[in-house]
């Protein structure tokens, strides 16, 4: 008897750790689609770093509040595009950026990783670790912001990831879509997405391209709130 009750109590206690383990780790979580900051440094002018792949939704959702935000301190060029149609949130309507000529002290780059069904590089070279491989992208063309990124999104742990960096979270790991600001005050990621895919999933890009300041008007505002704090 006092065995059958020594195992209850053990397993009892295992599942208490087990849901409460999350809660208690939080503060040391990585957090997703939300800003955070990772330092008190940054550029001397600020800079929006924009890393994604050309089959997320999460990018292309973003996209759209990028474009919304960016055209006011330049020109930008773009293509238009859909997410992966396996995706869980399929064919997301979004922008892929192809060049932004500043008219002002706001800076922007961009990378995109991987194709459109994150089954090879953005240029269709099939590689064997795709989170390294875009690491070493990354390094190569983003060299100041690397450090950075391998940090939080492929060492630390991400929020309700149980124990996993965000870039193994998928069912591909991978560099997930992220978004680094960086001015004279410091420097902010966002990992994931500003407004959910959700949030556009009933338009089209015909409808968004005339629309898309009234539709992810949050997301530009939130951005602009991050901006003002690092510039």
């Amino acid at each position: 008897m006092k065995i059958k009750n020594l195992i209850i109590g053990i397993v009892v206690a295992v599942f208490v750790i087990l849901l409460v383990l999350p809660y208690a780790l939080q503060p040391f979580e990585v957090p997703l689609n939300i800003f955070f900051k990772v330092s008190n440094q940054g550029s001397q002018q600020t800079c929006i770093v924009f890393v994604s792949w050309y089959g997320c939704p999460y990018g292309a959702a973003d996209s759209w509040v990028l474009l919304a935000f960016l055209s006011h301190y330049g020109k930008l060029t773009y293509n238009l595009t859909y997410s992966d149609p396996n995706d869980v949130y399929p064919n997301t309507p979004g922008v892929i950026f192809t060049s932004f000529v500043p008219n002002s002290t706001i800076h922007f780059k961009f990378l995109y990783l991987y194709n459109r069904y994150l089954n090879a590089t953005a240029n269709g070279t099939i590689v064997s670790n795709y989170v390294s491989y875009g690491l070493s992208v990354i390094k190569q063309k983003l060299p100041q912001y690397y450090e950075i990124i391998k940090t939080y999104v492929t060492q630390k742990w991400a929020e309700g990831g149980f124990f996993q960096p965000a870039a193994y979270l998928g069912s591909k790991p991978h560099i997930p879509t992220l978004i680094i600001v960086s001015g004279k005050n410091g420097t902010y990621m966002l990992i994931g997405y500003i407004i959910s895919p959700a949030e556009i999933d009933e338009y089209n890009s015909s409808y968004l391209l005339t629309h898309y300041s009234q539709v992810v008007q949050q997301g530009v505002e939130e951005l602009q709130q991050i901006v003002n704090e690092v510039d």
